[in-house]
């Protein structure tokens, strides 16, 4: 699953990221190490969120609900190669 964010500096100097596909979900960092390790547990979280609300809704209107797991692996971008001429 590949989602961008938007990642801003604010007057104190703290990193501060908001992902536009996923509404109200943002956090910050003092670091962009940091904010990557807290934009990564944001989203889990905001995913994990809406899981149980689907679910809630669903036992609400009397599905018959199956629990599994899943985790999503970012993909390593490929390595680019020099084009050096000879």
């Amino acid at each position: 699953m590949r989602l961008d964010c938007i990642v801003t500096i604010d007057e104190d100097g703290v990193y501060c990221a908001s992902v536009p596909a996923l509404p109200g979900c943002h956090t910050d960092g003092r670091t962009l190490d940091e904010l990557r390790a807290n934009i990564a547990d944001a989203v889990g979280l905001y995913l994990q969120d809406i899981a149980a609300e689907a679910a809630e809704k669903a036992r609400a209107d009397g599905a018959n609900l199956r629990r599994f797991s899943f985790s999503i692996t970012p993909k390593r971008a490929p390595r680019r190669r020099s084009m050096a001429r000879a």
